[in-house]
Protein backbone atom coordinates (compact mmCIF):
# COMPACT_ATOMS: atom_id res chain seq x y z
CA UNK A 1 0.00 0.00 0.00
CA UNK A 2 1.31 3.52 -0.91
CA UNK A 3 0.48 7.12 -1.81
CA UNK A 4 0.42 9.06 -4.90
CA UNK A 5 2.98 10.93 -3.05
CA UNK A 6 5.44 8.15 -2.36
CA UNK A 7 5.18 7.60 -6.26
CA UNK A 8 5.68 10.58 -7.14
CA UNK A 9 9.21 10.51 -5.39
CA UNK A 10 10.21 7.43 -5.89
CA UNK A 11 10.06 8.07 -9.91
CA UNK A 12 9.97 11.46 -10.43
CA UNK A 13 7.17 11.10 -12.55
CA UNK A 14 4.26 13.93 -12.88
CA UNK A 15 0.72 13.85 -12.99
CA UNK A 16 -0.41 14.26 -17.01
CA UNK A 17 -4.50 13.78 -16.06
CA UNK A 18 -6.59 13.57 -13.12
CA UNK A 19 -6.27 15.13 -10.08
CA UNK A 20 -2.89 15.10 -8.35
CA UNK A 21 -3.98 14.52 -4.69
CA UNK A 22 -0.71 13.72 -2.67
CA UNK A 23 -3.04 11.06 0.10
CA UNK A 24 -4.60 9.11 -2.84
CA UNK A 25 -3.44 5.46 -2.00
CA UNK A 26 -3.24 2.42 -4.06
CA UNK A 27 -3.41 -1.58 -2.63
CA UNK A 28 -0.74 -2.56 -4.88
CA UNK A 29 0.59 -2.94 -8.31
CA UNK A 30 -0.60 -4.83 -11.99
CA UNK A 31 0.51 -5.08 -14.96
CA UNK A 32 -2.64 -7.25 -16.50
CA UNK A 33 -5.77 -5.54 -17.13
CA UNK A 34 -7.84 -8.75 -17.28
CA UNK A 35 -6.84 -9.83 -13.16
CA UNK A 36 -6.31 -6.87 -11.76
CA UNK A 37 -7.54 -5.88 -8.38
CA UNK A 38 -9.58 -2.39 -7.57
CA UNK A 39 -7.96 0.03 -6.58
CA UNK A 40 -4.60 -1.11 -8.09
CA UNK A 41 -2.18 1.10 -9.96
CA UNK A 42 -1.48 -0.50 -13.57
CA UNK A 43 1.90 0.09 -14.88
CA UNK A 44 1.30 -0.08 -18.81
CA UNK A 45 4.81 -2.16 -19.71
CA UNK A 46 5.78 -3.02 -23.17
CA UNK A 47 6.42 -7.51 -24.08
CA UNK A 48 4.63 -9.13 -26.09
CA UNK A 49 1.89 -6.22 -26.04
CA UNK A 50 2.02 -3.00 -25.37
CA UNK A 51 0.48 -2.03 -21.70
CA UNK A 52 -0.36 1.66 -22.89
CA UNK A 53 -3.14 -0.45 -25.43
CA UNK A 54 -4.85 -1.50 -21.78
CA UNK A 55 -5.03 1.51 -19.88
CA UNK A 56 -8.18 2.12 -20.94
CA UNK A 57 -9.36 -1.31 -19.79
CA UNK A 58 -7.58 -1.32 -16.34
CA UNK A 59 -9.63 2.07 -15.31
CA UNK A 60 -12.92 0.80 -16.50
CA UNK A 61 -11.82 -2.64 -14.12
CA UNK A 62 -10.96 -0.80 -10.84
CA UNK A 63 -7.09 0.72 -11.59
CA UNK A 64 -7.40 3.81 -9.59
CA UNK A 65 -4.53 5.00 -11.74
CA UNK A 66 -1.94 3.95 -14.24
CA UNK A 67 1.87 4.67 -14.83
CA UNK A 68 2.99 5.66 -18.67
CA UNK A 69 5.11 6.89 -20.85
CA UNK A 70 2.82 8.43 -23.43
CA UNK A 71 -0.73 9.47 -22.72
CA UNK A 72 -2.47 6.17 -24.47
CA UNK A 73 -5.79 6.78 -26.56
CA UNK A 74 -9.41 6.19 -24.97
CA UNK A 75 -8.54 7.15 -21.70
CA UNK A 76 -11.12 8.66 -19.26
CA UNK A 77 -10.46 12.45 -18.70
CA UNK A 78 -10.46 12.03 -15.14
CA UNK A 79 -8.13 8.97 -15.19
CA UNK A 80 -5.25 9.03 -13.05
CA UNK A 81 -2.09 9.32 -15.36
CA UNK A 82 1.39 9.43 -13.88
CA UNK A 83 3.50 9.73 -16.91
CA UNK A 84 7.39 8.63 -16.42
CA UNK A 85 10.86 8.08 -18.60
CA UNK A 86 10.42 4.00 -18.27
CA UNK A 87 7.44 2.54 -17.15
CA UNK A 88 10.02 -0.86 -15.66
CA UNK A 89 12.89 1.37 -14.09
CA UNK A 90 9.45 3.81 -12.33
CA UNK A 91 8.30 -0.02 -10.82
CA UNK A 92 11.80 -0.90 -9.33
CA UNK A 93 12.52 2.47 -7.99
CA UNK A 94 9.21 2.28 -6.20
CA UNK A 95 9.77 -1.31 -5.25
CA UNK A 96 12.92 0.15 -3.72
CA UNK A 97 11.63 2.91 -2.14
CA UNK A 98 8.85 0.76 -0.24
CA UNK A 99 11.16 -1.71 0.53
CA UNK A 100 13.36 1.20 2.64
CA UNK A 101 10.41 2.35 3.89
CA UNK A 102 9.47 -0.58 6.21
CA UNK A 103 12.61 -3.08 6.13
CA UNK A 104 12.03 -6.52 6.99
CA UNK A 105 14.02 -9.96 6.53
CA UNK A 106 13.72 -11.90 3.11
CA UNK A 107 13.67 -15.48 2.22
CA UNK A 108 14.48 -15.94 -1.51
CA UNK A 109 14.37 -19.44 -3.03
CA UNK A 110 15.20 -20.78 -6.60
CA UNK A 111 15.68 -24.06 -8.36
CA UNK A 112 14.62 -25.71 -11.36
CA UNK A 113 11.61 -27.53 -9.80
CA UNK A 114 9.52 -26.91 -6.54
CA UNK A 115 9.96 -23.04 -6.04
CA UNK A 116 6.28 -22.31 -5.46
CA UNK A 117 5.61 -25.22 -3.45
CA UNK A 118 8.55 -24.27 -0.60
CA UNK A 119 7.20 -20.53 -0.96
CA UNK A 120 3.66 -22.06 0.20
CA UNK A 121 5.63 -24.22 2.62
CA UNK A 122 7.36 -20.69 4.20
CA UNK A 123 3.99 -19.12 3.93
CA UNK A 124 2.70 -21.89 5.96
CA UNK A 125 5.75 -22.29 8.90
CA UNK A 126 6.59 -18.69 8.98
CA UNK A 127 2.89 -17.56 9.23
CA UNK A 128 3.07 -19.72 12.79
CA UNK A 129 4.41 -16.43 14.12
CA UNK A 130 4.52 -13.77 11.65
CA UNK A 131 2.52 -11.61 9.22
CA UNK A 132 4.27 -13.07 5.95
CA UNK A 133 4.65 -10.86 2.46
CA UNK A 134 4.73 -13.64 -0.52
CA UNK A 135 5.24 -13.62 -4.25
CA UNK A 136 1.70 -13.85 -5.80
CA UNK A 137 1.19 -16.90 -8.09
CA UNK A 138 4.84 -16.93 -9.77
CA UNK A 139 6.02 -13.71 -9.82
CA UNK A 140 9.77 -14.73 -10.12
CA UNK A 141 10.95 -12.34 -12.37
CA UNK A 142 12.20 -8.62 -12.64
CA UNK A 143 8.14 -7.30 -13.29
CA UNK A 144 7.19 -9.94 -10.55
CA UNK A 145 9.16 -9.68 -7.73
CA UNK A 146 8.84 -5.56 -7.47
CA UNK A 147 4.81 -6.25 -7.77
CA UNK A 148 5.58 -8.41 -4.60
CA UNK A 149 6.81 -5.17 -2.45
CA UNK A 150 4.13 -3.11 -4.05
CA UNK A 151 1.93 -5.13 -1.79
CA UNK A 152 3.70 -4.62 1.65
CA UNK A 153 2.04 -3.28 4.98
CA UNK A 154 2.68 -1.99 7.92
CA UNK A 155 1.85 -5.16 9.34
CA UNK A 156 4.38 -7.74 7.08
CA UNK A 157 7.21 -9.09 9.56
CA UNK A 158 9.10 -11.01 7.13
CA UNK A 159 9.11 -11.63 2.69
CA UNK A 160 9.16 -14.84 1.02
CA UNK A 161 10.08 -14.05 -2.49
CA UNK A 162 10.51 -16.35 -5.55
CA UNK A 163 13.45 -16.05 -7.92
CA UNK A 164 13.56 -17.09 -11.66
CA UNK A 165 16.24 -17.70 -13.55
CA UNK A 166 16.70 -17.83 -17.94
CA UNK A 167 19.72 -15.17 -18.03
CA UNK A 168 22.81 -14.57 -16.15
CA UNK A 169 22.94 -11.98 -13.95
CA UNK A 170 18.83 -12.05 -13.49
CA UNK A 171 19.06 -13.61 -10.26
CA UNK A 172 21.72 -11.35 -8.99
CA UNK A 173 19.97 -8.71 -10.20
CA UNK A 174 16.82 -9.68 -8.20
CA UNK A 175 18.51 -10.06 -5.00
CA UNK A 176 19.82 -6.06 -5.34
CA UNK A 177 15.89 -5.56 -4.73
CA UNK A 178 14.69 -8.46 -2.42
CA UNK A 179 18.40 -8.49 -0.06
CA UNK A 180 17.56 -12.02 1.44
CA UNK A 181 18.88 -12.94 4.51
CA UNK A 182 18.06 -16.95 3.63
CA UNK A 183 18.19 -18.21 0.34
CA UNK A 184 17.09 -21.78 -0.52
CA UNK A 185 17.74 -23.30 -3.65
CA UNK A 186 15.51 -26.34 -4.13
CA UNK A 187 16.44 -28.49 -7.09
CA UNK A 188 18.32 -28.81 -10.27
CA UNK A 189 17.61 -32.23 -12.28
CA UNK A 190 19.34 -33.34 -15.44
CA UNK A 191 17.16 -32.35 -17.61
CA UNK A 192 16.05 -28.73 -16.18
CA UNK A 193 12.62 -26.64 -17.55
CA UNK A 194 13.42 -24.00 -19.69
CA UNK A 195 16.63 -26.29 -20.90
CA UNK A 196 16.25 -24.56 -24.55
CA UNK A 197 17.10 -20.79 -23.03
CA UNK A 198 20.30 -22.02 -21.75
CA UNK A 199 23.63 -23.29 -22.48
CA UNK A 200 23.85 -26.21 -20.56
CA UNK A 201 22.82 -27.50 -16.64
CA UNK A 202 25.69 -26.39 -15.30
CA UNK A 203 24.91 -22.83 -16.76
CA UNK A 204 21.73 -23.24 -14.49
CA UNK A 205 23.32 -23.93 -11.77
CA UNK A 206 25.66 -21.07 -11.90
CA UNK A 207 22.88 -18.87 -12.50
CA UNK A 208 21.05 -20.37 -9.13
CA UNK A 209 24.03 -20.03 -7.22
CA UNK A 210 23.62 -16.37 -7.67
CA UNK A 211 21.23 -16.06 -4.82
CA UNK A 212 23.59 -17.87 -2.70
CA UNK A 213 26.43 -15.68 -3.67
CA UNK A 214 24.34 -12.68 -2.56
CA UNK A 215 23.94 -13.65 1.08
CA UNK A 216 25.27 -11.94 3.72
CA UNK A 217 27.99 -13.20 5.64
CA UNK A 218 25.25 -13.66 8.13
CA UNK A 219 23.15 -15.04 6.12
CA UNK A 220 22.27 -18.98 5.71
CA UNK A 221 21.88 -20.40 2.81
CA UNK A 222 19.56 -23.69 2.76
CA UNK A 223 20.62 -26.28 0.10
CA UNK A 224 19.27 -29.40 -0.79
CA UNK A 225 21.79 -32.34 0.32
CA UNK A 226 20.04 -35.01 -1.75
CA UNK A 227 20.70 -33.04 -4.78
CA UNK A 228 24.53 -33.29 -6.16
CA UNK A 229 24.61 -29.91 -8.44
CA UNK A 230 22.81 -28.06 -5.74
CA UNK A 231 25.17 -29.80 -2.72
CA UNK A 232 28.13 -28.51 -4.89
CA UNK A 233 27.33 -24.70 -5.05
CA UNK A 234 28.04 -24.80 -1.16
CA UNK A 235 31.27 -22.98 -1.82
CA UNK A 236 29.98 -20.39 -3.64
CA UNK A 237 28.60 -17.79 -0.47
CA UNK A 238 29.99 -16.15 2.36
CA UNK A 239 26.79 -17.31 4.50
CA UNK A 240 26.38 -20.25 6.86
CA UNK A 241 25.22 -23.25 4.63
CA UNK A 242 22.76 -25.69 6.14
CA UNK A 243 22.25 -28.99 4.23
CA UNK A 244 18.63 -30.69 4.28
CA UNK A 245 16.87 -33.67 2.72
CA UNK A 246 16.98 -37.10 3.88
CA UNK A 247 20.80 -37.97 2.86
CA UNK A 248 22.97 -38.77 6.09
CA UNK A 249 25.19 -36.19 6.24
CA UNK A 250 22.10 -33.38 6.29
CA UNK A 251 21.58 -30.93 9.24
CA UNK A 252 18.02 -30.31 9.04
CA UNK A 253 17.47 -34.08 8.05
CA UNK A 254 13.75 -35.62 7.23
CA UNK A 255 14.05 -39.54 8.38
CA UNK A 256 11.43 -42.57 8.94
CA UNK A 257 9.53 -40.75 5.43
CA UNK A 258 6.19 -42.56 4.89
CA UNK A 259 4.66 -41.78 1.55
CA UNK A 260 0.30 -41.86 2.19
CA UNK A 261 -0.54 -41.96 -1.45
CA UNK A 262 -3.40 -38.64 -2.08
CA UNK A 263 -3.23 -38.18 2.31
CA UNK A 264 0.40 -36.94 1.78
CA UNK A 265 3.70 -37.67 3.09
CA UNK A 266 4.58 -37.64 7.02
CA UNK A 267 8.49 -37.90 8.50
CA UNK A 268 10.31 -36.97 11.72
CA UNK A 269 12.16 -33.51 11.05
CA UNK A 270 15.42 -33.28 13.01
CA UNK A 271 17.41 -30.20 13.07
CA UNK A 272 19.58 -28.59 15.57
CA UNK A 273 18.39 -30.66 18.60
CA UNK A 274 15.27 -30.16 17.87
CA UNK A 275 12.61 -33.20 16.88
CA UNK A 276 9.49 -32.83 15.08
CA UNK A 277 6.36 -35.28 13.49
CA UNK A 278 5.69 -33.73 10.01
CA UNK A 279 2.34 -33.90 7.90
CA UNK A 280 2.34 -32.49 4.69
CA UNK A 281 -1.06 -32.77 3.30
CA UNK A 282 0.02 -33.04 -0.68
CA UNK A 283 0.42 -35.80 -2.08
CA UNK A 284 3.87 -36.96 -3.36
CA UNK A 285 7.55 -38.12 -1.55
CA UNK A 286 8.92 -34.86 -3.61
CA UNK A 287 7.45 -32.51 -1.05
CA UNK A 288 9.60 -33.55 1.50
CA UNK A 289 11.90 -30.72 -0.05
CA UNK A 290 9.32 -27.87 0.08
CA UNK A 291 8.54 -29.16 3.45
CA UNK A 292 12.37 -29.06 4.68
CA UNK A 293 12.69 -25.71 3.09
CA UNK A 294 9.78 -24.43 5.03
CA UNK A 295 10.56 -25.32 8.16
CA UNK A 296 14.46 -24.55 7.80
CA UNK A 297 13.78 -21.02 7.20
CA UNK A 298 11.16 -20.26 9.56
CA UNK A 299 13.27 -22.05 12.63
CA UNK A 300 16.17 -19.46 11.50
CA UNK A 301 14.12 -16.95 11.66
CA UNK A 302 12.75 -18.09 15.36
CA UNK A 303 9.72 -20.29 14.64
CA UNK A 304 10.62 -23.56 16.54
CA UNK A 305 11.07 -26.67 14.63
CA UNK A 306 7.74 -28.25 16.30
CA UNK A 307 5.81 -24.98 15.66
CA UNK A 308 6.27 -25.16 12.20
CA UNK A 309 5.79 -28.68 11.90
CA UNK A 310 2.41 -28.08 13.03
CA UNK A 311 1.71 -25.33 10.51
CA UNK A 312 2.28 -27.20 7.64
CA UNK A 313 -1.21 -29.43 8.48
CA UNK A 314 -2.53 -26.27 7.18
CA UNK A 315 -0.52 -26.27 3.76
CA UNK A 316 -2.48 -25.79 0.67
CA UNK A 317 -0.87 -26.35 -2.73
CA UNK A 318 -0.47 -23.38 -5.28
CA UNK A 319 -3.25 -23.57 -7.54
CA UNK A 320 -2.90 -26.20 -10.47
CA UNK A 321 -0.28 -27.66 -8.59
CA UNK A 322 -0.84 -31.34 -7.28
CA UNK A 323 -4.28 -30.40 -6.06
CA UNK A 324 -6.16 -33.39 -5.03
CA UNK A 325 -9.80 -32.10 -6.65
CA UNK A 326 -12.82 -34.70 -5.63
CA UNK A 327 -15.40 -34.59 -8.68
CA UNK A 328 -18.79 -35.79 -8.41
CA UNK A 329 -17.62 -39.67 -9.55
CA UNK A 330 -13.77 -39.18 -9.71
CA UNK A 331 -11.12 -38.25 -8.24
CA UNK A 332 -8.83 -35.50 -10.19
CA UNK A 333 -5.11 -34.53 -9.48
CA UNK A 334 -4.61 -31.54 -11.04
CA UNK A 335 -1.07 -30.32 -11.54
CA UNK A 336 -2.09 -28.34 -15.19
CA UNK A 337 0.02 -25.67 -14.30
CA UNK A 338 3.40 -26.38 -16.10
CA UNK A 339 5.25 -29.77 -17.39
CA UNK A 340 8.51 -30.85 -17.17
CA UNK A 341 10.54 -34.37 -16.77
CA UNK A 342 11.06 -34.06 -13.18
CA UNK A 343 7.80 -33.13 -12.11
CA UNK A 344 6.11 -35.14 -14.41
CA UNK A 345 8.08 -37.89 -13.04
CA UNK A 346 7.14 -36.97 -9.52
CA UNK A 347 3.46 -36.75 -10.71
CA UNK A 348 3.09 -40.13 -12.38
CA UNK A 349 4.41 -41.68 -9.46
CA UNK A 350 1.76 -40.87 -7.34
CA UNK A 351 -0.66 -42.08 -9.79
CA UNK A 352 1.06 -44.83 -9.92
CA UNK A 353 0.17 -45.64 -5.84
CA UNK A 354 -3.12 -45.32 -5.96
CA UNK A 355 -5.84 -47.69 -6.05
CA UNK A 356 -8.11 -48.61 -8.54
CA UNK A 357 -8.16 -47.32 -12.78
CA UNK A 358 -5.55 -44.30 -13.18
CA UNK A 359 -5.98 -42.15 -16.41
CA UNK A 360 -3.12 -39.77 -17.09
CA UNK A 361 -3.98 -36.47 -19.18
CA UNK A 362 -0.32 -35.30 -20.30
CA UNK A 363 0.69 -32.07 -22.12
CA UNK A 364 3.91 -31.36 -24.09
CA UNK A 365 6.58 -30.83 -22.07
CA UNK A 366 7.65 -27.53 -24.21
CA UNK A 367 11.11 -25.55 -24.07
CA UNK A 368 13.85 -28.52 -23.53
CA UNK A 369 15.81 -28.02 -26.64
CA UNK A 370 17.85 -30.74 -27.36
CA UNK A 371 16.35 -32.70 -24.46
CA UNK A 372 13.16 -32.73 -25.32
CA UNK A 373 12.75 -35.87 -27.66
CA UNK A 374 14.48 -38.19 -25.03
CA UNK A 375 12.28 -36.74 -22.06
CA UNK A 376 9.18 -37.42 -24.09
CA UNK A 377 10.25 -40.97 -24.66
CA UNK A 378 10.89 -41.64 -20.75
CA UNK A 379 8.04 -40.07 -20.14
CA UNK A 380 5.98 -42.22 -22.55
CA UNK A 381 7.25 -45.29 -21.04
CA UNK A 382 6.68 -44.24 -17.39
CA UNK A 383 3.02 -43.56 -18.17
CA UNK A 384 2.55 -46.85 -19.38
CA UNK A 385 3.33 -48.67 -16.20
CA UNK A 386 1.92 -45.83 -14.11
CA UNK A 387 -1.59 -46.01 -15.69
CA UNK A 388 -4.51 -47.62 -17.40
CA UNK A 389 -5.01 -45.16 -20.08
CA UNK A 390 -3.13 -42.18 -21.34
CA UNK A 391 -4.19 -39.42 -23.15
CA UNK A 392 -1.33 -37.33 -24.51
CA UNK A 393 -2.25 -33.51 -25.49
CA UNK A 394 0.11 -31.62 -28.29
CA UNK A 395 2.23 -31.73 -31.09
CA UNK A 396 5.13 -33.41 -28.51
CA UNK A 397 3.30 -35.54 -27.09
CA UNK A 398 2.33 -37.49 -29.73
CA UNK A 399 6.06 -39.18 -29.21
CA UNK A 400 5.02 -39.68 -25.42
CA UNK A 401 1.73 -41.51 -27.08
CA UNK A 402 4.04 -43.44 -30.04
CA UNK A 403 7.08 -44.52 -26.63
CA UNK A 404 3.91 -45.75 -24.60
CA UNK A 405 2.35 -47.57 -27.36
CA UNK A 406 5.74 -49.13 -27.75
CA UNK A 407 5.86 -50.37 -24.09
CA UNK A 408 2.24 -52.30 -24.42
CA UNK A 409 -0.02 -49.97 -23.59
CA UNK A 410 -2.94 -50.05 -25.85
CA UNK A 411 -5.05 -47.51 -23.89
CA UNK A 412 -2.95 -44.57 -25.51
CA UNK A 413 -4.62 -42.09 -27.42
CA UNK A 414 -3.23 -38.35 -28.76
CA UNK A 415 -5.48 -35.05 -28.54
CA UNK A 416 -4.46 -32.08 -30.07
CA UNK A 417 -5.31 -29.28 -27.55
CA UNK A 418 -7.25 -29.26 -24.47
CA UNK A 419 -10.93 -29.16 -25.91
CA UNK A 420 -10.15 -32.75 -27.91
CA UNK A 421 -8.28 -34.31 -25.11
CA UNK A 422 -11.42 -33.41 -22.87
CA UNK A 423 -13.87 -34.95 -24.99
CA UNK A 424 -11.56 -38.01 -25.25
CA UNK A 425 -11.13 -38.53 -21.42
CA UNK A 426 -14.89 -37.99 -20.80
CA UNK A 427 -15.00 -40.96 -23.43
CA UNK A 428 -12.62 -42.97 -21.75
CA UNK A 429 -13.40 -42.12 -17.80
CA UNK A 430 -15.44 -44.51 -15.75
CA UNK A 431 -17.05 -43.81 -11.94
CA UNK A 432 -14.04 -44.31 -9.56
CA UNK A 433 -11.35 -43.43 -11.74
CA UNK A 434 -8.10 -41.72 -10.49
CA UNK A 435 -7.13 -38.82 -13.40
CA UNK A 436 -3.94 -36.96 -13.37
CA UNK A 437 -3.90 -33.81 -15.48
CA UNK A 438 -0.49 -32.90 -16.10
CA UNK A 439 0.71 -29.81 -17.82
CA UNK A 440 0.61 -27.43 -19.04
CA UNK A 441 -1.11 -23.91 -18.84
CA UNK A 442 0.54 -23.11 -22.81
CA UNK A 443 -2.30 -25.49 -23.72
CA UNK A 444 -4.79 -24.92 -20.90
CA UNK A 445 -5.31 -28.27 -19.59
CA UNK A 446 -6.11 -26.46 -16.26
CA UNK A 447 -9.37 -25.93 -18.29
CA UNK A 448 -9.57 -29.97 -18.66
CA UNK A 449 -8.99 -30.50 -14.67
CA UNK A 450 -11.52 -27.42 -14.09
CA UNK A 451 -14.29 -29.14 -16.04
CA UNK A 452 -13.56 -32.60 -14.63
CA UNK A 453 -13.56 -31.45 -10.72
CA UNK A 454 -16.44 -29.60 -11.50
CA UNK A 455 -18.64 -33.11 -10.71
CA UNK A 456 -20.68 -34.04 -13.98
CA UNK A 457 -21.72 -37.51 -14.09
CA UNK A 458 -19.38 -40.08 -15.85
CA UNK A 459 -20.01 -43.37 -17.45
CA UNK A 460 -20.75 -46.74 -14.55
CA UNK A 461 -18.10 -49.51 -14.69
Amino acid sequence: MFTLARLLAATSGRVVRGTADPATTFSGGAFDSRILAPTTLFFALRDQRDGHDFVADAIARGARGAVVERVPDGVPADALLVEVSSVPHALRRLAEALRDDQPIPAVGITGNVGKTTAKQALVATLGARYRVLASASSYNNEIGVPLTFLDQEPTHEVAVVELGFYVPGEIADLCGLVRPLVGAITAIPERPVHFERTPSVDAIAAGKAELIEALPPEGVALLNADDPRVRALAPRTRARVVLYGEAAGAELRASGVVDGGLDGVRFTATYAGQTAPVHVPLPGRHFVTAALVGLGAAAELGVPLDEGALALETMEPPAHRMAVRRGRDVTVIDDSYNNSPAALAAALAVLRATDGRRVAVIGDMRELGSLSDAAHDDAGRDAARSADVLIGVGPLAERLVAAARAAGMSAAHQAGDAAEALVLVRRVMRSGDTILVKGSRAIALEQVADALAAGQPVAAR
